[in-house]
C-alpha cells in the first residue's frame, strides 16, 4: 500500500525495530509509512536528539548496552522478526563490546510469544502495525 520501503516484517523492518528497540531510533521509526508527513517530523526530531547526546557526550556504548541487546531480542521474538536479526545483532553487540551469543538468544527467546501477525507469515503489513501503535 505504501510506496518507499519493505512493508513486510522482512530483514528492513526487523532492523528497523531492532533499532527502536536497541534505543538508538526515535519511537515510530520502524513502522510509519515512508509517505506519511509525520515521518519528516520523526526526521527532524532524530537530528535534534543527536545534537543534544553529542553536546551531552553519550556514546554508542553507553546506549548500546547488554540490556539494550537483551531488549532486542525478546522484541524481535515479539514482533517475529527476520532470522537476519541474530546475525546483524551479533555483529552490532562484538562492534560495541558486548558478547552475545546464539545461547543468549536461545535463552531469552525461548518464552517470548510472538504476538505480531505480519507478512511474510502473517496477514498484515508495517502500515498496519504503525496504525495500530507500533512498537510504542
Amino acid at each position: 500500500r505504501s510506496a518507499g520501503s519493505c512493508m513486510t516484517m522482512g530483514t528492513a523492518s526487523t532492523m528497523a525495530s531492532m533499532v527502536e528497540a536497541l534505543g538508538i531510533g526515535m519511537p515510530d521509526n520502524a513502522a510509519i509509512p515512508a509517505v506519511d508527513s509525520r515521518r519528516g517530523v520523526l526526521a527532524q526530531l532524530a537530528g535534534r536528539q543527536i545534537v543534544d547526546l553529542v553536546r551531552r557526550d553519550v556514546t554508542i556504548s553507553q546506549i548500546l548496552t547488554r540490556q539494550a541487546f537483551e531488549n532486542a531480542i525478546r522484541v524481535n521474538g515479539a514482533i517475529g522478526g527476520s532470522t537476519n536479526a541474530v546475525l546483524h545483532l551479533i555483529a552490532i553487540a562484538n562492534r560495541v563490546g558486548v558478547d552475545l551469543s546464539l545461547d543468549d538468544w536461545d535463552r531469552l527467546g525461548r518464552d517470548v510469544p510472538t504476538i505480531v501477525d505480519l507478512m511474510p507469515s502473517g496477514r498484515f503489513l508495517m502500515e498496519d502495525f504503525y496504525y495500530a501503535g507500533g512498537l510504542a
